[in-house]
């Protein structure tokens, strides 16, 4: 009679699901990402959103190949409408490799020079507090952070996540203050990506 030992007590969790396209050459699902993830984020809270690319394998820990193919698929027509530094930061969360750092996605506002003037929203990403692809205004010191998400840690200023995603969202449209997605009238804040 054989015995066998007791089953471990820890369950492994399964696989993270994969987002579609994640078989794909490098080049085709960078193409696939930059396609798909604007339908993606619209349907989707952003951290939710940013949660499920940080269980995506990453990459590569080449970031001049992630600014190239992603120049690529931006130039093509019908995809230039979608160049923005939002589009961009994303793609460089979704597909670099952190190697065991801390790469996070960051979302910002330049602080307004004088009354009435339009917010201008960036995003970079940075590796371990180093700046991947930062803004010009950040190194001027007129960049005020609003939001940022970790690969390590997770969400860490939700507070302000659904003007981020607003941000995202809007492309250039007004935005009320509190309300994400809706215009208003005389008390919007317009937003214009870089």
């Amino acid at each position: 009679m054989t015995v066998r030992p007791p089953a471990s007590p820890l369950v492994k969790a399964p696989p993270p699901r994969l987002l579609a396209g994640a078989g794909l050459p490098m080049w085709a699902a960078v193409g696939h990402f930059v396609v798909r993830a604007p339908a993606r984020l619209a349907r989707t809270a952003l951290p939710a959103f940013l949660q499920r690319l940080t269980l995506q394998p990453g990459r590569t820990v080449d970031v001049a190949r992630v600014n190239r193919l992603t120049r690529r698929w931006l130039r093509l027509p019908g995809l230039r409408a979608r160049d923005t530094c939002y589009l961009r930061s994303l793609v460089l969360f979704r597909f670099l490799d952190p190697a065991g750092g801390d790469l996070r996605l960051h979302l910002g506002v330049d602080e307004p020079r004088s009354p009435g003037e339009r917010l201008h929203g960036h995003a970079w990403v940075s590796l371990d507090g180093r700046p991947v692809n930062p803004p010009e205004s950040l190194g001027q010191g007129r960049l005020r952070e609003i939001y940022w998400f970790s690969s390590r840690f997770g969400d860490a200023s939700g507070a302000d996540a659904a003007l981020a995603a607003a941000m995202i969202r809007s492309r250039g449209a007004d935005l009320a203050p509190g309300t994400p997605g809706r215009a208003s009238s005389a008390s919007a804040t317009r937003f214009e990506a870089s």
